[in-house]
């Protein structure tokens, strides 16, 4: 046990992503057990709490991935934009390509979407949690990213582990209403709050096993840093705007949303602020 606490393996970025990745399911699987305190939360909360995390979501994908990306590629002059758009557009076409493959079903929906399946409805609720994919490629990449960054002398001024535990607090403060929506909608369907609880909980079960692929992405070569970092932003802005903004304005609480979205934002900017 003492060998795996010591200090220098736990500053190896990789044994550092899983840690935050797991704490990011951790952060999941506290939102589901709320379940247990109340059978049904109102709509109104709910998507309130969506806006919210989509806020934290953008916040974490453009200041804590593409920000660093853009200054890392600040040596190419009028063509720095170039490898950070294409790894944007990577990382939202993998999620569009997941979209359209993984079976899931959104909240408010009854139409299954991705291949034809004879999943039950509940089973397809838990699999609608795909952004728990490129939250943990974000963690993962932000951790290899700092590590990489002490060793190449980039000079990013944002990329370093502050950035890294910046995004990590903030996927697990915008984990939490998502576990709990999760838990809800399947407590809804008429399970009981075990089960909706576990279920919650499996839902996060991606976030740790996307950190340590994103960690060794980033630290397998210096010059896909940029691209490393953009693929996973692009990931988390896909599932902004594909499922979580529409999920929260689906109920009619669009303006509350939005401000939600806002706070969330902010909230982001000055964990920035004070991390930094």
């Amino acid at each position: 046990m003492e060998a795996f606490l010591s200090p220098a393996l736990l500053q190896h970025p990789v044994v550092q992503a899983l840690l935050a990745g797991l704490l990011s399911w951790l952060s999941v699987s506290l939102g589901a057990a709320l379940i247990f305190t109340r059978r049904e939360f109102s709509r109104r909360a709910m998507d309130c709490l969506l806006g919210a995390a989509g806020g934290m979501m953008l916040g974490a994908a453009f200041f804590g991935l593409l920000t660093p990306a853009l200054e890392l590629t600040a040596h190419l002059g009028r063509l720095a934009f170039a490898p950070v758009v294409a790894g944007l557009t990577l990382g939202a076409f993998f999620l569009w390509l997941l979209d359209r493959v993984l079976p899931h079903i959104h909240i408010l929906q009854d139409t299954p979407e991705g291949i034809s399946t004879s999943w039950r409805r509940s089973v397809l609720l838990v699999a609608m949690a795909l952004h728990h994919i490129p939250e943990g490629l974000a963690i993962g990449v932000g951790y290899g990213a700092a590590a990489a960054e002490s060793v190449l002398q980039t000079g990013a001024e944002s990329l370093g582990l502050s950035t890294a535990l910046v995004l990590t607090l903030s996927i697990m403060l915008q984990n939490v209403p998502e576990g709990m929506v999760v838990a809800t909608a399947l407590r809804a369907e008429g399970y009981s709050a075990r089960k909706s609880c576990l279920y919650g909980v499996l839902s996060g079960v991606t976030a740790p096993l996307g950190a340590v692929p994103g960690a060794l992405a980033a630290g397998f070569t210096a010059g896909l840093l940029p691209v490393a970092l953009s693929f996973a932003a692009g990931a988390m802005v896909y599932v902004v705007a594909e499922e979580v903004i529409p999920e929260a304005s689906a109920s009619g609480n669009g303006n509350a949303a939005t401000v939600s979205c806002i706070a969330g934002l902010g909230l982001v900017l000055t964990l920035s602020s004070l991390v930094g």
